[in-house]
């Protein structure tokens, strides 16, 4: 196809008109097929829109918005306003009647075509302003009374995007209400956002007098069409950051561009950091939607529905709900700062995927998915979860059960995996912006440090950069919201009173903020306490019953040494916690102890137990031991079975229960790992049975480390910058055997106790991470790939291509015979496009020809001349099928024409009837009834 613009002003200017000096004005930007008539195809160009004809290969029309001299437009009154200006399009849409249309342009005004009139727009239009391209002669004669002082006013954003949408709430062919969505056209430094203009249906009735020869349209046609884009309402998304794109989802139909009763926008937006991510919304806005539920005039409401439709609006939000994305989606949109994978028991496991309200999503969805059958896969893997939080201030928690990819064909797979679990989202916003909180963080920009989560109790505390922990509770169901308290301890502040955000069903307990600096070590145990260090050397433990703070303790605290260990200074601050509940080498009954291992090589042992008023309390001095320096991460477990010894409910039993009781529980062994190396403890303080130095493997910088236990047997894995995993035995931490992982990241590897990890992968230039990688040591009766994918089985079925309607009621025979002619159908338009789109056109996929068969050989065969004769059988049957079907229907749509016909015939006949002094010749019209009516006689007798 030649440049039709370029043609265009060629003849412009072979008649005396000057071309446009604008260098843009021959650039193809886009290409629109009528929604009605794919034989149509409409080409913006920089200069305007060319409407062309595929099969006649001819312009049909050309669409040129010129500013007369004193017009605004779209923009401000500039040096050249006395003089004729052309816009440059941009972009355009087309209204679901097919009969007029949009076009969006470079300075913000958008001007609605009439396809039949290609002299002057329908409507040209800013986003409030209208007829801009009229001369206002008050504030023309106001800019030129201040053209010296250069007055002008605000630039607007040009218009990027237009998208008209139908709705089914009409059953008029020509559509009811719609909706134009439009990405630009705001004023520079207001909200931005996509604008949705809510416009009063086209369906005009009979024009009030015949037409005019010279007339290209009907004046009453053009009026209804100005009428009908003249918006009635109108509401701006308004999305945090500059939005670069949007795409409409439809319910069922593809047609209209994708804009069919459209469900709801997804929109790409700038996020932190220079991203670019996905937000999705309700679409249309309820604001706007309420217009098509507006009952008709004359039609009475009982009071009673009345008053339910009233209270019904006022719980009804006016703004559109946001719409939870695919899991994918989800982690680019709010900026992936970090995370971790966590194995839970079985009964907090089914507390935490409790299902809940159905969170409104984006309709998603093809196709379905199958694993590959694996002999022997196992099924009694243990719960797993990933807890994730973002540069939003989210944090968000998904099932990575590997139960969930046990479906084999023909039982699809029917969760996401990850799965999201929406309703366990936390968000800190609301908390932060309360203003008892606000008033202690002033000058203070948050983000999220860690996470923890009690594998029993499922209480979830929030590390900030700030160094505020915010610890939170799982409820079911919603209860009384208990008024503001105050703590008893200053370094804490209530958050009972807040409501959890958006149906989560974390709500907020408490925060700890003593202003000591941020956060080098948090530890929370099953059983309702937190251990929290900071970077000056500051440890505060705090009972989450009360809440109430235990103990205080710097680092400059005196405590007793153990079995006579001369130490030196505990200088230095606490870069690892944890609780068990255990004996040690002074004392071999269970307690409750934390375990604080200091970055100077000291740890720290703390004993906590009943007071004679039932609270808890330290009930001993710190007992110092020697460890490694700057510890990573500690492990309490059983010395018989590797099995952890945590601060569990079970273990908080048996420490109150008798003697002997107590007496069954095992030695335990404390594995503290660190930067340089690792040691092994029996009963925490006690002799030292192992000792690893990472210098004598020459090993890499290390980056994390996890105890891991498989078949009744357990090691110690180090993970390592250069991308290795070093396997050690418990407890002599003897070296036995190096894997290379795959370089993927050098972050922080997060590894379970059965030995899967994720990878976190960062991005250099935004320092988001931007891609996960689910592994595992043991790959071994596991679902290893992804799941098999067919699209096709869930094929929609797809309504046929819309067909022209008449710009007026049925009952007007001219536009009757003007748009009832059939137009061409995909596949048509596909073949014309091969013919006429020359030697550059991708040529297509030749089918691959049966080879000849032997004639000799097994043509001869009785079972293979059989078997011929049976498939030609069945296609010969398949393609008279075909036709007799495709002949059935054209003949039912000729039917349903000429009904048609008859009963705007029967229309008119009435209307003379009624109105005898009408111009009309009855005689003439009723020979022409007799004609249709004949012609039809013919036709069901070739029927």
């Amino acid at each position: 196809m030649p440049n039709l613009w370029t043609l265009y002003e060629d003849k412009m200017a072979a008649s005396g008109m000057p071309k446009s000096a604008n260098a843009t004005s021959r650039i193809a930007i886009d290409t629109v097929a009528h929604p009605r008539d794919l034989n149509l195809l409409f080409v913006v160009y920089g200069g305007g829109i060319v409407l062309s004809d595929l099969s006649a290969r001819n312009t049909i029309r050309t669409y040129e918005l010129v500013l007369p001299p004193g017009a605004r437009g779209g923009g401000h009154y500039g040096s050249n306003v006395l003089t004729h200006r052309r816009s440059e399009a941009t972009c355009m849409a087309i209204h679901p009647a097919g009969h007029f249309f949009a076009v969006g342009y470079a300075d913000g005004s958008i001007a609605f075509w009439a396809i039949e009139d290609d002299d002057q727009p329908l409507l040209v239009r800013t986003l409030d302003e209208l007829d801009v391209n009229k001369v206002d002669s008050e504030q023309l004669e106001e800019h030129l009374a201040q053209e010296s002082n250069q007055v002008k006013a605000s630039n607007r954003e040009p218009i990027f995007k237009l998208s008209w949408c139908s709705f089914p709430n009409s059953r008029d062919p020509r559509s009811g209400e719609t909706a134009l969505v439009i990405l630009g056209g705001l004023n520079i430094g207001d909200a931005q956002g996509v604008t949705v203009h809510w416009l009063p249906p086209f369906n005009p009735t009979e024009p009030p007098t015949m037409q005019s020869p010279s007339s290209s349209l009907h004046p009453f046609i053009k009026s209804s069409m100005r009428s009908s884009v003249e918006s009635m309402n109108a509401y701006l998304y308004e999305i945090d950051g500059a939005v670069q794109d949007y795409i409409l989802t439809p319910r069922d139909s593809p047609h209209f561009s994708g804009a069919d009763d459209a469900s709801s926008i997804l929109v790409v937006k700038e996020s932190i950091r220079g991203t670019r991510v996905v937000e999705g919304f309700q679409f249309p806005p309820p604001v706007l939607n309420e217009h098509a539920n507006v009952k008709a005039p004359g039609q009475e409401q009982d009071t009673l529905d009345d008053l339910a439709t009233t209270l019904q609006d006022l719980q009804m939000s006016n703004d559109p709900c946001q719409l939870r994305l695919p899991g994918l989606l989800t982690i680019g949109s709010c900026g992936l700062l970090g995370g971790t994978i966590k194995n839970v028991a079985q009964e907090g496991y089914s507390f935490l995927v409790q299902a809940s309200d159905a969170d409104p999503t984006v309709p998603l969805k093809a196709g379905c998915a199958w694993a590959d059958p694996v002999d022997h896969v196992s099924k009694y893997q243990p719960p797993r979860i990933s807890i994730t939080w973002y540069a939003d201030l989210s944090v968000r928690i998904w099932d990575v059960s590997a139960q969930l990819l046990h479906k084999f064909k023909p039982e699809p797979v029917d969760c996401e995996f990850p799965s999201p679990l929406p309703n366990l989202t936390i968000y800190i916003k609301p908390v932060l912006t309360a203003a008892f909180v606000k008033s202690k963080m002033l000058a203070y920009n948050a983000n999220i440090q860690m996470v923890k989560l009690a594998s029993e109790s499922l209480e979830c505390a929030v590390v900030l950069s700030t160094g505020m922990v915010l610890v939170y509770r799982l409820v079911d169901g919603s209860g009384d919201i208990p008024s503001e308290q105050e703590c008893p301890d200053r370094e804490l502040i209530s958050l009972t009173h807040l409501s959890p955000s958006n149906g989560s069903r974390f709500t907020p307990y408490f925060a700890l903020f003593p202003d000591k600096g941020p956060v080098s070590a948090c530890a929370l145990a099953d059983i309702g306490f937190i251990a929290v260090a900071y970077t000056n050397g500051a440890l505060y433990v705090v009972d989450m019953r009360g809440p109430t703070i235990i103990l205080r303790h710097s680092a400059r605290a005196k405590s007793r040494h153990s079995i006579g260990i001369h130490l030196g200074s505990e200088a230095g601050i606490v870069t690892s916690l944890e609780w068990t509940i255990s004996s040690f080498a002074q004392d071999e009954h269970l307690a409750l102890r934390l375990i604080a291992g200091n970055s100077s090589g000291t740890s720290q042992l703390f004993t906590f137990g009943r007071t004679a008023d039932f609270s808890w309390a330290s009930t001993r001095e710190a007992v110092l031991f020697e460890s490694p320096v700057q510890p990573l991460d500690m492990f309490v477990i059983n010395s018989k079975n590797g099995s952890r010894c945590a601060a569990n409910r079970s273990r908080l039993a048996a420490s109150t229960s008798d003697s002997d009781l107590v007496a069954t529980y095992e030695s335990v062994l404390l594995v503290i790992a660190g930067t340089k190396g690792a040691r092994c403890n029996l009963n925490l303080n006690g002799e030292r049975l192992g000792k690893a130095d990472w210098s004598h493997h020459k090993m890499e910088k290390v980056l994390s480390v996890q105890v891991v236990q498989k078949l009744s047997s357990y090691a110690l894995v180090v993970f390592t910058h250069d991308h290795e995993a070093w396997a050690f035995s418990l407890p002599e931490l003897d070296f036995m055997h190096k894997l290379s992982l795959p370089p993927l990241s050098y972050l922080q590897i997060s590894c379970d106790e059965t030995g899967d990890f994720l990878v976190w992968i960062r991005d250099p230039e935004t320092g988001l991470i931007h891609q996960v990688t689910y592994a595992t040591l043991f790959n071994f009766r596991r679902v290893d790939s992804l799941p098999a994918i067919d699209l096709m089985s869930s094929k929609p079925v797809v309504s046929a291509q819309p067909q022209p309607v008449s710009v007026g009621p049925a009952s007007i025979l001219g536009s009757w015979f003007k748009f009832g002619q059939s137009t061409m159908s995909g596949p048509q338009i596909d073949v014309l496009l091969y013919l006429v789109g020359g030697p550059d056109r991708p040529v297509p996929i030749q089918q691959p020809q049966p080879k000849p068969v032997d004639a000799s050989g097994s043509a001869r065969n009785p079972s293979t001349i059989a078997d011929r004769a049976a498939t030609a059988q069945n296609s010969l049957y398949d393609r008279l099928t075909a036709a007799l079907e495709e002949r059935g229907q054209m003949l039912g749509n000729l039917e349903d024409r000429f009904n048609s016909l008859e009963a705007g015939s029967q229309s008119m006949v009435d209307q003379v009837d009624l109105y005898p002094s009408s111009q009309i010749n009855l005689t003439n019209f009723l020979g022409l009834l007799g004609k249709a009516t004949g012609s039809r006689t013919i036709c069901q007798e070739l029927v």
